[in-house]
Formats: C-alpha cells, sequence, structure tokens
C-alpha cells in the first residue's frame, strides 16, 4: 500500500506539513492546521482529477504556499487503465522526480510525485499557477507567445538531444513502446472523425484518411529516423501558462507531463504551429519560427542541426501529428462545447498545415 495519499479523501494536515518541510517549504517551527479542497475545471476528467487544496498554517511566519495543486489518477479503476496503458501517470512521475531536476525548462515546482505500482494510482503535488493565464488552443496564440514556447521546449530538447539511451528505463518511445498502445486509438476514431468533422478537413485529407490511418506505423518509424529526444509530447497551448510580463513571473511555464516521451523533438513544435496558432498566422510565420527553433537549440548546446533538417523533421511531425486532432474528433462529447471548437479548428488547422506542406508525399501509395 503506498505511503502517501492517492486519492483526495486521504489527505491530511500532517501529511501536507511533513511534505512541505521535506520540499522545503515550511518552516521547522510551522505546521498545516487545516485545508480546503475545490476541483479545478471539470475537477474528474476521463483520465484523472485536477484539485486545487487551499492551506492554512498555524502561524505567519515560516508559512508556506497559499495553495498547491494536487494530481491524482482517475477513481474508476477502467478510467485509470486508459491512462495506465500509455503509462501516463508513470510518465509525470518520472518527469517530476528524474527528469525536471536535470533541465531548465520552466514547469510548476513539484513538492512531490510518488506512483503505486500496485494500483496504478499516484499523486502530483504542484506549485499552483493561478496568477498566470492559460493558453488557449482553440483561439490560438501569438508569434511572441509562440517563441516563448520554443524558448521553454529548447532545453530540455538539447539536454537529451541524441543522448537518452539507457537514461530512462520505461519511458515510451515513439516507435516502439508507442506504436501498438496508439495505432488502435486512431484506427478506432476516423470514421466517426471523418463521418461527424468532415467538414472541417481538406479534400485531399478526405480523400486519403484511410490511406493516412494504414500508414501510421511507417509514419512512426519516420519519426524515429530523425534524431530523438525527449520531448514534452502534448505541446498544446492549454498546456502553456503566461505570465504576461507580471512582476516575478516567467514568460510561459509549460504544464501537464503526462505525455513525456522519447521522439522526434520537432513533434512538439508541430503541434504547437499545426494546430495552436491561426492558419493565416502560420502560413506568414512558419519558416521564420523554425528557424528560431534551430537558433535556440544551438544556444543551448546542439551542434550540427541545419535549418533544412529542421523542416524535414517539422514536416514528419506533422504528417504524424495529424492522428492527434483525428482521435480528438473521433472521441467528441457531443455534450462538451469546447471538445467541439477543439475538434473543428483543430482539423481545419492541422489538415491545412498538411495540405500546405504537400506532406502525403511522405507515404506516397
Amino acid at each position: 500500500m503506498a505511503n502517501f495519499p492517492i486519492q483526495p479523501e486521504q489527505l491530511s494536515s500532517e501529511w501536507f506539513t511533513t511534505t512541505l518541510r521535506t520540499a522545503g517549504k515550511l518552516a521547522a517551527g510551522n505546521e498545516v492546521s487545516g485545508f480546503d479542497v475545490g476541483f479545478i475545471g471539470d475537477g474528474v476528467g476521463l483520465l484523472g482529477m485536477v484539485l486545487r487544496v487551499s492551506l492554512k498554517y498555524a502561524h505567519a511566519d515560516g508559512a508556506g504556499p497559499a495553495s498547491v495543486v494536487i494530481k491524482f489518477a482517475h477513481p474508476v479503476p477502467e478510467n485509470r487503465a486508459i491512462a495506465a496503458n500509455l503509462n501516463m501517470y508513470e510518465r509525470e512521475v518520472v518527469f517530476f522526480n528524474e527528469v525536471a531536476p536535470e533541465v531548465s525548462t520552466p514547469k510548476p515546482e513539484c513538492y512531490f510525485a510518488g506512483m503505486d505500482y500496485d494500483n496504478g494510482s499516484n499523486i502530483v503535488v504542484l506549485e499552483d499557477l493561478n496568477q498566470y493565464r492559460a493558453g488557449d488552443q482553440v483561439k490560438g496564440i501569438t508569434v511572441d507567445e509562440a517563441k516563448m514556447v520554443i524558448d521553454a521546449l529548447a532545453p530540455l530538447h538539447a539536454k537529451y538531444w541524441g543522448k537518452y539511451e539507457g537514461k530512462f528505463k520505461n519511458m515510451m518511445q515513439i516507435n516502439t513502446s508507442y506504436v501498438e498502445p496508439f495505432v488502435p486509438s486512431v484506427e478506432g476514431t476516423w470514421h466517426p472523425a471523418l463521418a461527424n468533422f468532415g467538414y472541417c478537413m481538406t479534400q485531399e485529407l478526405r480523400d486519403n484518411i484511410e490511406h493516412y490511418v494504414q500508414s501510421l506505423r511507417r509514419i512512426h518509424q519516420l519519426m524515429a529516423e530523425r534524431t530523438m529526444t525527449v520531448i514534452h509530447g502534448d505541446a498544446r497551448m492549454d498546456n502553456a501558462m503566461f505570465g504576461d510580463g507580471k512582476p516575478g513571473l516567467k514568460p510561459v511555464v509549460l504544464v501537464d507531463w503526462q505525455a513525456i516521451m522519447i521522439s522526434n523533438p520537432l513533434q512538439d513544435i508541430a503541434w504547437m504551429l499545426a494546430t495552436g496558432i491561426d492558419t493565416k498566422v502560420r502560413r506568414e510565420q512558419e519558416e521564420a519560427l523554425l528557424a528560431y527553433y534551430v537558433a535556440a537549440v544551438q544556444k543551448h548546446g546542439v551542434t550540427g542541426y541545419s535549418l533544412e533538417q529542421c523542416i524535414d523533421d517539422y514536416n514528419v511531425g506533422v504528417l504524424f501529428l495529424l492522428s492527434y486532432p483525428i482521435i480528438i474528433a473521433g472521441a467528441f462529447d457531443p455534450a462538451n462545447a469546447r471538445g467541439k471548437e477543439l475538434a473543428e479548428e483543430g482539423l481545419r488547422r492541422h489538415s491545412a498545415t498538411v495540405e500546405d506542406r504537400q506532406l502525403l508525399r511522405y507515404i506516397a501509395r
């Protein structure tokens, strides 16, 4: 049995006191005297729970943070199993315990991260970023904000650029452990995506979507033919928190590290540019932002990486990531209005990027 809480009802003032002291966030002469729990957003989603916990202290002097954000695995075993199939809980725990201390990528401070391997539960206790503004995947971000995200990702990519092997025992890898759990998800969603959101796809995609899905294993291999590294894995703009120039805040902080994996580094950039930016802006600024990325990873020690190679890596990344908006559209919940917006904008922007860059040539029949 885990020696840490795995559900909200197991939280206690004593556990918070010990955890925050161990993390260096609470003076030895102080203690947590009470707390209030509230859900963030919908609280319990498909794969987990996210809570904001307001903390009370015995004394004002030497007190810890006013609030923390806590992520738990889903309480229902069937839902928890979906995340376990892709090691999502474990990946985030590994990130905060093993990767985060080694990289300067801006991320929330982690006070505790633990995994109960017996039942697939976990807990991650994080800094509350409530002073930051969340990015909006549907609205899209500006060019300046895209540069901030590139600057945030570059230290992570550069740290393990071509030298990840043997470093992380169980991390998902694009062409091996990730393929078989992932491909069936696309195979099971493309028919409803086409039926319900075909109007958001280009004619080219509608004509070729079945061939695209049949080619996914080949596309995974194309991704792995690039120099690989550790990536965020879900660099959509809902996972970027912007400081907006407020005193003491960073330009951007990246959250939700459950999808960290080993892959083509341009997977992160492709997810941002192909889906998270207005199509007109992307067409005007795409090449300049890729050049900005090359300069950013070079600044962090990557050598011999050309813009030409970056563009090719980006093209394959965009092609692979077309599967993500297909899954989102195919698994769409009619009761979720924002889900519909994500499905529509994701498919419109991403299929336009695929057509603009003539990316189906990589999997010509």
